[in-house]
């Protein structure tokens, strides 16, 4: 596995871990916090209660009326004890449920009760006042509460996920385009220093194997001077200066002798050295499609033109939208576009791609 994933993956799994114990968290707490306010009404609700005990049984008719009082709580799933000493006045607690202390939560077919025990009265008219209350709403609304956190955390696990692995891919898979692109001029400048040190060669032979390494150096040059322009650009390091047009196409020219240059504009403002790498990439992949290749500078805009073949129309959309042509199409069509559509941003210009079989192809950069 190459490196980069695997410090996405640690990465990723590290976000998990904190996204799931935060949602846990946050659920767990705001279950604590509606728990807490549920047993204190359930409280308040027995103490209620407790207080028309302790009315009914100073009347004649008390028990009868709290015998009719305790089955409406019934109806209700609230079940009632009330006793006065060995004597239990009303009784519809369940068979078998285990009270711990005065206040506690208990389990009775499958669902959650809140249990009070409290006093009515004090002496020899006082009662014990036993309150049990369904609470399992409560419960239902938690598990909702899970669901729902459960359902966010895979939609941000998802989209976060896909946007971590996307950049850390932006990053490096340009660093390893970038050493593939290094290792083969050093593999020509080893062979040709291997065979300089041969010495039994004619003039003639060291003189071409000098050429070579010259024109290996200068592709090895070019190839760090991307990979610096690219650290600037992940850095957001951008140096404005006012630039000749007239001066820097001048140099385009001077690097592709066969292309046709129209200038109408005076000077630009922007980072010489990215601006420098944006025409040298354009202005490139332009030679290498066409045979005729144009580049015109006018009313803040710079268009490349080049007579090769055609790039289709939805090819040409995806270039358009993604900023890269398809990794299958990338070696025909050349590389660096997504470093040009970078710079290119970076400055806050726009760039597009036009094609047609008659009028060939065009980059616009509009300033």
């Amino acid at each position: 596995m190459q490196l980069w994933k695997k410090n996405y993956l640690a990465a990723y799994i590290l976000f998990l871990v904190i996204l799931n114990l935060s949602m846990l968290l946050l659920a767990t707490m705001g279950f604590k916090n509606d728990l807490e306010t549920r047993m204190n009404d359930v409280i308040k609700r027995q103490q209620q209660f407790a207080y028309t005990v302790e009315g009914l049984m100073g009347s004649e008719d008390g028990e009868e009326k709290l015998l009719y009082l305790g089955q409406g709580y019934y109806r209700n799933r609230t079940y009632i004890n009330v006793s006065r000493g060995e004597r239990t006045v009303v009784n519809h607690l369940p068979a078998g449920v285990g009270i711990a202390g005065n206040a506690d939560i208990v389990t009775y077919k499958g669902e959650r009760y809140a249990v009070i025990i409290g006093q009515a009265g004090t002496g020899e008219d006082g009662c014990e006042v036993v309150y049990m209350e369904n609470i399992q709403d409560l419960y239902r609304g938690q598990s909702r509460r899970l669901l729902y956190f459960l359902v966010t955390a895979l939609l941000l696990e998802t989209v976060i996920g896909t946007m971590l692995y996307m950049t850390m891919k932006k990053i490096y898979m340009p660093i390893n385009n970038i050493a593939h692109e290094l290792r083969t001029p050093l593999t020509v400048l080893q062979g040709y220093g291997q065979y300089i040190q041969m010495g039994n060669i004619t003039e003639e032979d060291r003189f071409f194997a000098g050429e070579q390494i010259v024109k290996e150096a200068g592709s090895l040059r070019e190839t760090v001077d991307r990979l610096l322009v690219m650290g600037n650009l992940r850095e957001g390091n951008i140096k404005y200066q006012r630039l000749e047009m007239r001066e820097l196409l001048g140099e385009m020219k001077k690097a592709y002798p066969g292309i046709h240059v129209e200038n109408h504009m005076d000077a630009i403002e922007g980072d010489g050295s990215l601006i420098l790498c944006l025409f040298k990439n354009l202005i490139s992949n332009a030679v290498k499609a066409g045979k005729h290749v144009t580049v015109t500078a006018s009313d803040n805009c710079v268009c490349i033109w080049n007579d090769g073949k055609y790039i289709e129309k939805q090819k040409l959309n995806y270039l358009n939208r993604n900023h890269e042509f398809p990794r299958a199409e990338a070696e025909r069509n050349g590389y660096g576009i997504g470093l040009c559509y970078e710079i290119v941003k970076l400055h806050g210009w726009k760039m597009d791609y036009e094609s047609s079989e008659e009028e060939g192809t065009t980059v616009k950069i509009k300033m």
